[in-house]
C-alpha cells in the first residue's frame, strides 16, 4: 500500500506542475504581449487552471500524508519542513500573484473597452513588471528545496538518522546472518546461528527511501527486547553487532513495519 500512496502523491506532483506551468507561460507571455484583448484572453486561460491546481494539491497531500504514516515519516524533520516549505512557498506565490494579476486584468479590460485613463505607455510599463520574475524565482527555489528534502531525507535535528556501520571486534569468534528487506517484507522469515557466539546481522535494506531495521525479542509478544538496530532508509546494508544468544528459539522483526515484517532466529 506504501507504494501506491506514493503513486497517488506524484500523480498529484505531476498534475501541480502542468497546472502550475499554464500560469508559469501565461506569466512570461504577458510580457511580450501588448495587446489587451489578448492579455485578457490569456489571464482567462491561466484562470481555467485553477482548479484543476487545487485539485491536484489535495492529491498531492493527500497522497503524501498517507504515506507519510504508511512509512513513518511523520517522526523525521525532512517531512515537516517539506511541508512548510510548500505552505510557505505557496502563500508568497499567491500573495505577490494576485494583486499584480488584477491589475493587469483591470487595465486590460480598461482598455480594450476604450478607456484612455492608461496610455499605451503605462500599459507596456504594468507588463514588463519584474514581478513575474521574482514570484517565479520564489516558485523554482521552493520546489528545489522540496526536491532535495525528499531525496536526501535530512533529520534536520529530530527523528533517527542514517545508521553506521557498526565496527567488527575482534579477539571472539562470529557468525554472519545475512538478510535484506524489498517491499516492505524480509527476504526470509528464519534465521538460524550457533549459540554463544558473537552475531553479526548484515542487515540490507533494499527499500528505497523506506525505513527499516531488525529488532530481536524473546518471543512473539515482543515483551523483552533483546537486541534492537538503529533504524535507516534504503538504499543501504548496515552490519549490526548482536550479543551471544542462547540455545533457543527468538522472534524478529521490524519494528517500524511489526505487521508486515517477522521471522524467527533459532540458536542451535
Amino acid at each position: 500500500m506504501y507504494r501506491w500512496w506514493v503513486f497517488v502523491h506524484l500523480v498529484g506532483v505531476f498534475g501541480f506542475l502542468v497546472a502550475h506551468g499554464v500560469s508559469v507561460s501565461v506569466t512570461f507571455r504577458l510580457r511580450k504581449e501588448r495587446d489587451p484583448r489578448r492579455v485578457t484572453d490569456l489571464l482567462a486561460l491561466s484562470g481555467s487552471s485553477i482548479r484543476a491546481f487545487y485539485a491536484s494539491t489535495f492529491v498531492l497531500l493527500l497522497g503524501g500524508a498517507v504515506a507519510g504514516f504508511l512509512g513513518h515519516w511523520w517522526s523525521q524533520g525532512w517531512i515537516w519542513a517539506s511541508l512548510g516549505v510548500l505552505v510557505v512557498t505557496s502563500l508568497a506565490m499567491v500573495f505577490m500573484a494576485r494583486p499584480f494579476y488584477r491589475r493587469v486584468g483591470f487595465v486590460a479590460r480598461s482598455m480594450a473597452g476604450g478607456s484612455k485613463a492608461v496610455s499605451a505607455t503605462q500599459f507596456d510599463t504594468i507588463l514588463g513588471s519584474r514581478r513575474p520574475w521574482t514570484i517565479a524565482a520564489i516558485g523554482f527555489v521552493g520546489l528545489l528545496l522540496i526536491l532535495y528534502l525528499m531525496l536526501f531525507k535530512p533529520t534536520l535535528g529530530f527523528g533517527s538518522s542514517p545508521a553506521s556501520p557498526q565496527p567488527v571486534v575482534t579477539g571472539s569468534p562470529a557468525a554472519t546472518l545475512r538478510i535484506s528487506a524489498k517491499g516492505i517484507a524480509f527476504s526470509t522469515s528464519s534465521l538460524s546461528a550457533p549459540a554463544s557466539l558473537r552475531g553479526d546481522i548484515a542487515f540490507a535494506n533494499q527499500d528505497r527511501g523506506i525505513a527499516h531495521d531488525v529488532a530481536i525479542y524473546t518471543n512473539p509478544s515482543a515483551a523483552t527486547v533483546l537486541f534492537r538496530g538503529t533504524t535507516f532508509p534504503g538504499v543501504r546494508t548496515v552490519t549490526y553487532r548482536i550479543p551471544p544468544l542462547p540455545p533457543g528459539t527468538y522472534f524478529f522483526r521490524c519494528d517500524v513495519h511489526p505487521a508486515q515484517m517477522t521471522g524467527t532466529i533459532v540458536v542451535k
